[in-house]
C-alpha cells in the first residue's frame, strides 16, 4: 500500500484559459488538476537531473 505524504498548500496564479486546458489534460488522465500539475512539475525535475526518479537509488 502507497504511504500518503502530507501535502503543503501552494496558492499561485494561472492564466484561466491554461488552466482549463489544464482541466481538460488532467480529466484525460484521470487526475485531479493538483496531481496533474505535481507529474508535470516531477517529470520536469527528473528530466534535468534535479530530482532522480524513484527507486534508482541503491540500496
Amino acid at each position: 500500500m502507497k504511504k500518503r505524504v502530507t501535502k503543503i498548500l501552494t496558492g499561485f496564479r494561472l492564466d484561466p484559459n491554461l488552466k482549463a486546458l489544464a482541466v481538460q489534460a488532467a480529466i484525460q488522465e484521470n487526475r485531479s488538476l493538483s496531481n496533474y500539475i505535481e507529474n508535470l512539475i516531477r517529470k520536469d525535475v527528473e528530466a534535468k537531473g534535479i530530482l532522480m526518479p524513484v527507486g534508482s537509488i541503491k540500496k
